[in-house]
This record gives structure tokens, C-alpha cells and sequence, in this order.
């Protein structure tokens, strides 16, 4: 009686740390999809990404990924787009992510040349006569978060 009461306690401890590990990993990966999260790891890993991005626009590689995302290279604007998440379906959709640029400037989605204005902590665009819009906050030398809304 005592060892099946054992096995059973065992995997009741097994099962509450298994259940524990999973939501630390959750919590984790959902802090790297805040903002918050996104500038905090770009901060904290800048000379590996840095590295990534100068490879990148030297030897551009279609499908491209870094620590499971998608970078994309636009060598006309010298930028890499790091896409974290993407959200809604068709018109409603939303991207955020952060972004590498050689000239340490806002640069919009996809590599695209906007007017930008300064707006609070950063810069903003709105479509004219449209509901296209971009946030983009500079988060250290060369490097960028942006939240792109169709």
C-alpha cells in the first residue's frame, strides 16, 4: 500500500513541475512578443543580432530565420526585418517585430519609405484617406521596434 501511495505522490510532483515549466516557458515567450519584451531582448542580445543583420545584407538568403523568426533583408533601404508576431486576417491584420538599420533611421514595413512624424517616443505614419498605420520606436543604435496595422 505505502509504494503504490509513493508512485502516485511521485507523479503528482512530476505532473506540477512538468505543469510549472510549461507556464514559465509561456510566460517567457509571451514576454518576448510585448514590446516591452522585444526591446529588452534586442538590447540584451545586440551584438549577435548586429551580426546576423551585417551577414544578411551582405549574403542576402530568402526564408531567412532567427531564433524562430522570419528576417527579412531590403538592400535598397539596408534594413533587416525581424517579424515576431502577426495578427488578424486580411484588412485587419498587424505585424510586430523590430528592425536593423545600417543608417540609423525609421524606416517602415517591409523597407518601405514613409513619411514618418515624431509622435511621443517615436515616429508615426498614417495612410491617407485609409486605416493603414506604423508605430516605430527606436530602441538603440541602429536597431527599431515597429507595430504595422492594415
Amino acid at each position: 500500500m505505502v509504494g503504490i501511495s509513493l508512485k502516485k505522490k511521485g507523479l503528482a510532483l512530476l505532473l506540477c513541475v512538468a505543469v510549472a515549466a510549461g507556464c514559465l516557458y509561456a510566460a517567457a515567450l509571451h514576454k518576448r512578443s510585448t514590446k516591452e519584451g522585444i526591446m529588452e531582448y534586442v538590447q540584451a542580445n545586440q551584438t549577435a543580432l548586429e551580426q546576423f543583420a551585417s551577414g544578411l545584407l551582405e549574403d542576402p538568403a530568402e526564408g531567412a530565420r532567427y531564433n524562430g523568426w522570419r528576417a527579412d533583408c531590403y538592400q535598397d533601404v539596408r534594413m533587416v526585418e525581424f517579424i515576431i508576431k502577426g495578427t488578424g486576417i486580411g484588412s485587419s491584420t498587424a505585424y510586430e517585430g523590430f528592425y536593423y538599420s545600417e543608417d540609423d533611421r525609421p524606416i517602415g514595413f517591409q523597407g518601405t519609405e514613409l513619411d514618418f512624424v515624431r509622435d511621443g517616443t517615436g515616429w508615426s505614419w498614417r495612410e491617407e484617406n485609409g486605416d493603414n498605420h506604423e508605430q516605430i520606436e527606436k530602441i538603440t543604435v541602429h536597431w527599431y521596434w515597429f507595430r504595422m496595422s492594415f
